[in-house]
């Protein structure tokens, strides 16, 4: 199961939703509330060094930033493509 640390008012959380939506994939939720720094809570900071969205967890493995989220995706999941060759 993929899961999506993420805010709706983020553009770079949206790139990785948006990805998801595309390739047609299931994914859990964490939406953060950045302005009451959920970003910043130890608990996330162990996931995420950088205190920024959107970060994803899949199999164990956890990717951060919007574009090489993007670029995983496409590499475990290539159908749909999301970029072409």
């Amino acid at each position: 199961m993929l899961e999506l640390y993420h805010n709706t008012m983020s553009s770079c959380a949206q790139k990785g939703r948006v990805a998801l939506a595309e390739k047609g994939l299931e994914w859990k939720s964490h939406h953060l509330n950045l302005r009451a720094g959920d970003q910043h809570h130890p608990d996330y900071l162990a996931l995420n060094p950088n205190g920024v969205v959107p970060t994803i967890i899949h199999d164990g493995r956890v990717i951060y930033e919007s574009a090489v989220i993007d670029e995983y995706l496409d590499e475990v999941f290539p159908d749909p493509p999301l970029h072409s060759a």
